[in-house]
């Protein structure tokens, strides 16, 4: 930057967007944006971050990427083109960073645009993001908590936090009677707990991204099988849980009146229960470092303490090859691994550790791709020859 606050001609912009994940919203991050900027900005890189609005996380997650791209693509025409008129003449990268379900958008964004090379993604960086599934642990350490929700009338809700395989697997043989989604939140007081941090009513209504919700939704609708004592007895859940999900029953109606509602986001959520199509998403993101895109994902640990050992919110693969682009985060201070997953940003005593890891990261690519060895222009010239679309107009351009 010259000392007018105007780019330089050997400048690059670093467009960062940040999307949340599921139920979260535009506090999701925090401060955590503005303080990687202040970070690399000291360092010499143009770093503009940007939130991504709130969007309905429910229906199918296709509709999420979509809208995400179309969304994007003008984002960076239009940041490009003022870059332009300030004279900045250096790269335009994007850098995508997704908390939770936002780490699954960010990838399909990826890999729905990398053909074609049409935004300049020079990496992916996810924070928590299951992309092959919630840890299994999770479902134990909250089920209690869920037990509580569901004697109050709540338990569609606690479905969304305490695991919709379970409800899944229990509504199968249930009714598979279609119905419409709800444009709005469920009738009455209740609200879903999540697994990010969820924004201002206010904010969340005159800022929202619009889903439109599908057209159909094959989930089932609660029936007195799923919660009678037989079913109840049949699945192993007796004594006090069977009290509490005994509650749920007699609170059917309420139940039933939130059902519709919960289904359309537990369509969202679902995604996480496709493991083949998880396991391939993994590995093409990943395969993408071949056409210079760099992906990372830093995942929340709870340290090990007296016999409870190390606890995580997501599955960690097995390949030391997909493992090498994993990091932990370590956090001392939460209770259990959803508060782990929630807190990543602002309570987690390891959050500047985790915003100097992210800059770290961010700095090697940046460097990476100035050498020619990272983005759509990876093997090209380096910025400064006078045929580099890259280091010219930073246009991006296939491999």
């Amino acid at each position: 930057m010259t000392d007018s606050g105007k780019p330089s001609a050997t400048d690059d912009l670093v467009l960062a967007v940040f999307l949340h994940g599921f139920k979260g919203g535009a506090d999701t991050f925090a401060a955590f944006p503005t303080r990687l900027q202040n970070t690399l900005t000291a360092r010499g890189i143009a770093f503009e971050p940007v939130v991504y609005p709130p969007y309905d996380t429910r229906g199918e997650l296709i509709v999420a990427v979509d809208n995400h791209v179309t969304w994007l693509t003008n984002l960076v025409a239009e940041r490009t083109a003022k870059y332009r008129e300030a004279g900045g003449k250096g790269a335009v990268r994007v850098i995508l960073f997704g908390h939770s379900m936002g780490g699954l958008v960010i990838s399909d964004t990826l890999l729905k645009t990398i053909s074609t090379a049409s935004i300049p993604i020079l990496g992916l960086v996810a924070y928590d993001s299951p992309l092959l599934g919630l840890n299994p642990a999770v479902f134990k350490s909250t089920f209690d908590k869920a037990l509580d929700y569901a004697s109050k009338g709540q338990a569609a809700l606690a479905a969304l936090g305490a695991g919709y395989g379970f409800f899944r697997s229990a509504t199968t043989s249930s009714s598979t009677d279609s119905a419409s989604s709800s444009r709005n939140g469920p009738p009455g007081p209740a609200s879903a707990s999540s697994g990010s941090k969820s924004a201002s009513k206010s904010s969340k209504s005159s800022k929202e991204v619009s889903v439109p919700p599908p057209a159909e939704s094959a989930s089932a609708t609660p029936g007195s099988n799923w919660l009678s004592l037989p079913y109840l007895a049949a699945a192993g859940i007796t004594g006090a849980a069977a009290a509490a999900f005994g509650a749920a029953y007699y609170n059917r109606d309420t139940l039933a009146q939130h059902w519709t509602w919960a289904t359309s986001h537990l369509s969202f959520v679902g995604e996480l229960w496709k493991q083949e199509e998880l396991e391939q998403r993994l590995e093409m993101v990943v395969a993408a470092k071949e056409k210079g895109i760099g992906f990372h994902n830093f995942y929340t640990l709870i340290p090990a303490k007296g016999t409870v050992p190390d606890r995580t919110f997501l599955i960690l693969p097995h390949s030391a090859a997909l493992r090498a682009h994993f990091s932990p985060a370590a956090d001392t201070l939460a209770s259990d691994e959803i508060h782990a997953h929630m807190d990543m940003f602002d309570k987690s005593d390891g959050m500047y550790r985790l915003s100097q890891e992210t800059a770290a990261l961010v700095q090697d690519w940046v460097d990476k791709a100035r050498r020619g060895e990272m983005g759509y222009w990876k093997g090209e010239p380096v910025p400064g020859a006078a045929a580099t679309g890259a280091g010219e107009g930073g246009e991006a351009r296939k491999v």
